[in-house]
């Protein structure tokens, strides 16, 4: 598992990116971070150790981002699952070893593992099911 030295780069910074950046930094983790958003990106900022105002889906953006040396990549660009398995192919490209990826449904999933080895995540089910089994 990653140590207090691992660098994770957060491809949308939207409500699950953005809560993702804050507590991998809270955890001692350096966080590069990319939305097109400029809002997004000033709303963690602080959390921050590179800020990227940019469309995580270029090509050119993604070159400099370093990716065969992340601990993970993560994407989560909302329900736009077009530019989330372009974004997911080309990281995949660019020597990202560990990518995961925010799921919007089954069929989005299946195309991402076509890819190539992907985590795809479903952000409510995992969180359903952590709130299930705390219950007690």
């Amino acid at each position: 598992m990653a140590d207090k030295h691992s660098h994770f780069i957060v491809i949308g910074l939207g409500r699950f990116g953005g809560a993702l950046v804050e507590r991998l930094a809270k955890n001692g983790h350096k966080v590069t971070g990319v939305d097109i958003d400029e809002a997004a990106v000033q709303r963690v900022e602080h959390c921050l150790a590179e800020a990227l105002v940019a469309d995580g889906a270029d090509e050119e953006v993604l070159k400099a981002l370093d990716l065969p040396n992340a601990s993970a990549v993560f994407i989560s660009l909302g329900d736009h699952a077009n530019r989330s398995i372009v974004t997911t192919m080309l990281v995949l490209e660019h020597g990202a070893e560990r990518v995961l990826i925010k799921g919007i449904d089954q069929l989005h999933a299946k195309i991402l593992r076509k890819l190539g080895d992907v985590e795809v995540l479903f952000a409510e089910e995992a969180m359903a099911r952590y709130v299930a089994d705390h219950l007690v």
